[in-house]
């Protein structure tokens, strides 16, 4: 008997140590309301970024298991439904293996009939602060969300 428990908790620890493993507890992180806490832009070039939170201040996001999400925009009071989708990706330098988590949002926004998206890197997903870079064209966006209680 002692040796089906301890061949069982093996079995559990080498499976909970995988990128599958690693990518569902942080996609579990993920899930539930979140609301923008630090918004700053970086240009291309730029010496310093910009605090732009007063651009997402009062917004919020919520992530749900079955990969749909929800955007409320305060200076509009309006919602916008979309899904999400986190991803890991897995590079190899000479420091050893490296592990990218992705973030990827895409909403429809009924108001201007157009769609908008936050193609991210996940930086840091804890329980209660989620961090987000999102590259544009000209630059990047940096952003710090706290969960809601």
């Amino acid at each position: 008997m002692k040796k089906l428990s301890f061949l069982l908790l093996i079995v559990i620890l080498i499976s909970s140590c995988t990128d599958r493993g690693r990518l569902e507890r942080r996609e579990n992180r993920i899930e539930g309301a979140w609301y923008f806490d630090r918004a700053f832009y970086k240009a291309d070039y730029a010496l310093f970024r910009e605090n732009i939170y007063d651009n997402y201040r009062g917004d919020e996001i919520t992530f749900y298991d079955d990969g749909y999400a929800e955007y409320y925009d305060a200076s509009l009071d309006a919602y916008f439904s979309g899904d999400w989708i986190l991803t890991l990706h897995k590079t190899q330098n000479h420091d050893g293996d490296e592990r990218i988590y992705t973030l990827d949002m895409e909403f429809s926004d009924h108001i201007h009939r157009e769609k908008f998206s936050f193609y991210s890197n996940a930086t840091k997903i804890g329980f209660r602060n989620l961090n987000l870079e999102v590259y544009s064209d000209y630059g990047f966006y940096t952003f710090k969300l706290n969960k809601l209680d």
